[in-house]
């Protein structure tokens, strides 16, 4: 006996793009690493739009992406984790945490110091408060431009009037010999809206010992000053093992203004291969560190023509948190 079967046509997979809302198509269409500026109401992301109207007239108004591949997002998701605001008063930051809306907001005088960083595609924007906390905002590097000018402008608010208007007539005539280390001051010099000179320059590759006296080889250094900056450019640590490569770049500038001592920490003795030198920095409850070969005597003597206090290191055992 012959048997007919009606073979069933597959149901089609349901139309997620096109019974979208029209607003969440066009968030989902332009979504993708870059870090976008928001111009108007309907660019910002649904869950933040309670903001806007505080930060309409910002100078930046920025919103971060997720970290997530585009695949796995659909329209209507959150597919936005952060929205940066930096205005004539100060900056707000507003993440999305655990399903809420968590926000941070500091005025200029709170800011101690701005560091722009990236490692290959991950970059990184961190302000280091004078009350000893520390506001990170993770992005993608295809983006480091926009957040470089960013970083610019808080630069450029958080930089009081110089203590002293022109920089010491005596530099020391430096030769940048590192690619790396020539093109950083190189982009420096230029978004620079006064003079800036390189006092201090320790080239990679050099060996020594770590904090804990094990073999590395140094990853260098270039502390520059303009009239109201200590501008520090390296990597993401001084030294690094033989094996291992560093692809960071790291820039962190501190308003001399807000410093309020320093202090210079010797090398432990022992060893065969140099140690580093650390030069301290206090502001209210803040605390970093820079990490030299060489003592980089000419920030020093910057630091006493200012009338910025040594501090007795030997008498304060804090421990520091923030390290260049």
């Amino acid at each position: 006996m012959l048997r007919l079967f009606h073979r069933s046509e597959p149901e089609k997979a349901p139309d997620w793009y096109h019974t979208a809302a029209p607003d969440d198509r066009h968030e989902y269409d332009a979504f993708g690493p870059w870090v976008y500026e928001i111009t108007k109401e309907s660019e910002m992301p649904p869950r933040f739009r309670f903001a806007y109207a505080q930060h309409i007239n910002a100078r930046f108004l920025l919103k971060i992406p997720v970290h997530a591949d585009r695949r796995e997002m659909r329209p209507g998701m959150d597919l936005y984790a952060a929205v940066l605001a930096i205005d004539e008063n100060g900056i707000s930051i507003y993440r999305l945490v655990e399903n809420r809306i968590v926000s941070d907001q500091c005025s200029w005088g709170e800011v101690a110091a701005i560091s722009n960083g990236s490692n290959l595609l991950q970059g990184n924007l961190s302000l280091l408060l004078a009350s000893g906390r520390e506001i990170e905002l993770a992005f993608n590097s295809v983006s480091q431009r926009l957040m470089e000018d960013a970083a610019a402008f808080v630069r450029s608010r958080c930089a009081s009037p110089a203590r002293m208007q022109r920089l010491a007539a005596t530099v020391p005539n430096i030769d940048i010999t590192d690619h790396f280390f020539r093109a950083m001051l190189v982009m420096t010099q230029r978004r620079a809206t006064m003079p800036i000179a390189a006092v201090h320059f320790e080239p990679p590759g050099q060996r020594c010992l770590d904090r804990d006296g094990r073999r590395r080889i140094t990853t260098g250094v270039l502390l520059l000053l303009t009239p109201s900056e200590l501008i520090i450019v390296g990597r993401d640590r001084p030294a690094r093992s033989l094996w291992h490569a560093n692809y960071s770049a790291l820039t962190t500038c501190v308003p001399l203004a807000h410093l309020k001592s320093y202090a210079l920490r010797e090398p432990a003795a022992g060893g065969r291969r140099p140690r580093f030198h650390e030069v301290l920095l206090y502001f209210d409850r803040q605390e970093m560190f820079v990490s030299c070969l060489t003592v980089p005597e000419t920030v020093l003597v910057r630091l006493d023509d200012l009338g910025i206090a040594q501090w007795d290191e030997k008498a304060d055992n804090r421990g520091l948190k923030f390290s260049c």
